[in-house]
């Protein structure tokens, strides 16, 4: 796109930060799992991940009889989508395959309310009735940080990211 720019007006464009965006990971409001690490996201959502089962991660959620976490994910044109591929799964790595993907952040959102097996990703700003997000912690077992605007302001939120405006 800087090249384009260029090509088309012979100036490189302006950078302008103009807000932040926090990812919150939302399960049902029944589940009983508060907090969950980066790595386990990644054995959730990652290419060779072994985490499939709530039990794997030390719950028994109501109404979710097969005990098998339902992933829910963004489609791959979302820029949602490949934030969190970079930031939870690491530069490079893929998807499993198996999730359910949703076209847009409420979608995402308003699904897990209504699937007790789900786990999903979505903006902060989309939390409703029915969900609750986790606290995140860097690495299984260290320190988890609900969202909030402090903590994303603070950068102690680890699912967070800019988001520019080019002129």
């Amino acid at each position: 796109e800087v090249a384009t720019a260029k090509a088309n007006t012979g100036q490189y464009p302006l950078e302008f930060t103009v807000g932040l965006d926090a990812l919150a990971i939302y399960v049902h409001g029944d589940n009983p799992l508060d907090s969950i690490s980066l790595e386990e996201l990644a054995g959730i959502y990652g290419e060779g991940g072994t985490i499939e089962r709530w039990s794997q991660l030390g719950v028994e959620v109501p109404g979710c009889g097969s005990d098998q976490i339902t992933r829910i994910s963004r489609q791959s044109s979302s820029g949602t989508w490949t934030y969190f591929r970079e930031a939870v799964l690491g530069k490079g790595k893929e998807y499993k395959e198996g999730s359910v993907e949703a076209s847009g952040s409420k979608e995402i959102v308003t699904l897990i309310g209504k699937t007790p097996c789900a786990i999903g990703y979505s903006g902060m700003g989309y939390h409703e009735a029915g969900v609750k997000w986790l606290k995140i912690s860097r690495k299984r077992g260290g320190p988890a940080v609900e969202p909030s605007v402090t903590a994303v302001l603070d950068r102690t939120y680890p699912i967070a990211r800019k988001l520019y405006m080019y002129t």
